[in-house]
Parts: C-alpha cells; structure tokens; sequence
C-alpha cells in the first residue's frame, strides 16, 4: 500500500486500506442465496435504526399513514417509497451519526445536501480501487480525472485531486486544444487510467482516432451520461484497454460496476440494497446512519425487470444491475398517449461501431435523432433503423447528422432532451 494512502487515511479520518482490503475480499464472498439474505437483513437493520432513532424519518412514515408500531415484522415491499423531494422538505438528519455533508444536483439542476455517517462517507474510494484491481491498477495510481470543475476547482479540491494523482480536466470543455493537451499529459505524465463522463471520455476516444493518435492505458471508467458502446472499441484501437462502466449513486450510497466479462454492473451491496420497482432504481443505503436513504428513488431506471442473481463467469456471486436505461426523465411521448424509453434506442444503435454517438430530441412537437457518426449518410441510417423506431414510437422522426449533442445545466449529456 503506497503511502498516499495512509496520508489520505488521515485527512479522512479513517483507514482506507483496512476498507480495501475488506472490500477485495467482499466482491468473491457468498452465493446467490446468502447475497439475497444480506441485501435483506442489512435494508432492515438500517431501518430499524431510522425508526428508532430518526424523528424527521418518523414524521415521514406518519405522514405516509404507515404502521411502524412492530417495525421488526412489517412486510419490506410495504415501507414507502421516499423522494429527494421528501428528504429535502424534511430534512430528517440523525445529528450523532454526521461525519459530513455531501451535496448531489444529478440531472435534477437542484442542489441536494444531505448528510452522511462515517462509513458511508469513506466507502467510496476503496470501492473505486476494486474495480481499477481489474484493470492491473493500484490505488493512487496516475490517473486522469474528467469531471465537472476541471481547472475551476477550489484549491481544497486541487490538494485532494494532487493527493490522490488525478491530473483533471472539465468534461465540457472537449475542443481540440485541451484534447490535445490531455493526449500530451498521458504520455508525458505515464498515466495509467482514466475515470471520467461517459460522453467527454466518447470526445476525446473519437480525437486520437480523427488524429490518429495513440496512448497506451490500463484501463478507462465511464460514469455519470449513458454508456457509450462505440467507446470500447475505441479504446482498444487507441488506447490498448478496455473500458469499464461504473454506476455511482451517492445520494443512496450505490456504487456497482463492470467487470472484465461486460455483463452488468456488480452491486457492493455492503452499502446499498437495491430493487427494481417498475423500472424504477429504489436504492437503500445500509451504512447510513445520519440520512434515511430507505427504498430511495435515486431517480434512475434499470435495464431489465430484475436483478441478474446468477454467478458471473468472473466468479463473483454480487448481483448486477443489466444496466441504465437513462433518468427518469428519458422518456418520449409516443403517438398514441403513451410513453417510451430510450432504451429501445440504444438497444438498436450502441452495438453499431459506425455509431459514435445519438441522442434524441424533441424541438416545436417534431423529434430529431441526431447521430454522430462519419460512416453514415442520413439516407443509410434512415434505411436501416428508422422503420423500427417509428414503428416503436409511432411518430414520425427525423435524423440530423454530427450535431452538437444538447448537454443539461450540469453538462451530463441525456439520452433524451425536450427542448424550450
């Protein structure tokens, strides 16, 4: 264990490599049978905990009509549902069990504090090193960050980004010169990974090919935007890896991720306990005691009806996630009152490398697909896919080619946009 991580142990005050090893340990543990009586019997003990000691989460299952008067054998699937909009109107913080306060805006462009306990707060990393583990990657290893702040990051934020090795750039800020820069840091800095927006990660992939360009990495994560499949591709042309996707939910504690088979996210259900509910993700976060993130609407939607609770071929036991299929904001009024996910959408275009990009938009009542792409014409794509997609929506669409993609107030990139 190098020694960024006993330094960084003692800024966070707690010992990240003790919950690393833990972690390494955890993802093989297990089967289907005991994974399923975890998840179960850490969602309940965490609520126990809430009922017993959190009043504004009291207040809450009261204003709900909820009976908790015997919280030890109230049937799981009855407990209501709780919103960020819930949690933000009440606020209901356990003060004992604050360790610090995040804050989460997503794609909902509202501020979102909320407080954590001390083992939800320091979770984070150690799980992000068992999935660099993967790749050949050890913890502090040089990396470079692209996120949201970029060169406008707070000075606390710079020592920690200098601390933990990341050399980071903004996501949206992908033209040619700070692409060309970073291209320039990876060979002359010997970074080893990156970790950054699904879609500023797809920009710059596209950049070494346009410029036929190479490096040489360990690995990529992809986060925050929808996968992206052109990128896997593109990374092992111009970066000899792959790329592993990773879904992190702060608010509710999640955090699952690809392995080196690609057939789902893998749940670290030490910290969250997750279930599909029509769709939707309802996520509690087991370890936290300050916030009641207690079969949470994160706000996203899964890939699937259900968890995959059959052992990978990697050998892990964790269930997985078959993967996003957007925000629930990802939706398309079709013709007949009904609505549609996008993921019939990317289902069609993500395994097509010719595709290096879509997104839908709706703009005066008429919807667009634009597709970036240089290995179509509008008349091929409309040839090949658009009789599925207006068969499915039952609207007429239009394809536009190698628009600039429509990016929310937060620069995440939707798959779906409605446009003033």
């Amino acid at each position: 264990m190098n020694w960024r991580v006993w330094i960084m142990s003692a800024v966070r005050r707690g010992n990240l490599a003790v919950r690393y090893k833990r972690a390494l340990a955890f993802q093989y543990a297990g089967n289907e049978t005991s994974v399923r009586q975890e998840m179960e019997d850490n969602a309940r003990k965490i609520f126990l905990f809430h009922v017993s000691h959190n009043p504004g989460y009291r207040r809450f299952l009261d204003e709900k009509g909820f009976d908790y008067s015997d919280p030890e054998h109230v049937a799981w699937e009855t407990i209501p549902i709780i919103t960020k909009q819930d949690l933000i109107r009440l606020d209901p913080v356990v003060d004992s069990e604050v360790y610090n306060y995040s804050s989460s805006r997503g794609s909902t462009q509202k501020p979102f504090r909320y407080a954590a306990s001390k083992e939800s707060a320091l979770f984070i990393w150690p799980h992000h090193w068992v999935l660099h583990r993967i790749f050949g990657v050890r913890p502090y290893s040089r990396g470079l960050m692209l996120m949201e702040y970029g060169n406008d990051e707070s000075l606390k934020k710079r020592l920690y980004h200098r601390l933990s090795n990341f050399t980071v750039y903004s996501a949206f800020r992908m033209d040619d010169t700070q692409m060309h820069r970073m291209y320039e840091d990876i060979k002359r800095r010997k970074i080893r990974f990156i970790y950054g927006f699904s879609s500023a990660v797809n920009q710059f992939l596209r950049y070494l090919r346009d410029n036929d360009l190479h490096v040489e990495l360990k690995g990529i994560v992809t986060t925050s935007d929808n996968r992206i499949g052109s990128s896997y591709e593109l990374a092992r042309r111009y970066c000899g890896c792959e790329v592993f996707d990773q879904y992190g939910a702060h608010d509710g504690d999640v955090f699952a991720f690809e392995c080196e088979e690609h057939c789902g996210l893998h749940i670290m259900h030490d910290v969250c306990t997750i279930e599909i509910i029509d769709g939707h993700i309802i996520t509690t976060a087991v370890q936290n005691r300050a916030y009641p993130f207690i079969r949470y609407d994160v706000g996203d939607m899964a890939r699937g009806e259900r968890l995959i609770t059959e052992r990978c071929r990697c050998g892990r036991p964790l269930y997985r996630l078959e993967g996003l299929s957007g925000r629930i904001t990802d939706y398309i009024e079709d013709g007949k009152g009904g609505r549609v996910t996008m993921m019939f959408v990317g289902d069609l275009l993500s395994a097509d490398f010719g595709v290096d990009q879509y997104q839908m938009y709706e703009k005066d009542g008429d919807l667009y697909l634009n597709v970036v792409t240089r290995n179509y014409t509008a008349e091929e794509l409309t040839a090949k896919y658009m009789s599925k997609i207006e068969a499915t929506l039952k609207r007429k669409v239009r394809i536009v080619l190698n628009e600039p993609v429509h990016k929310l107030p937060s620069n995440k990139v939707p798959a779906y946009i409605k446009l003033q």
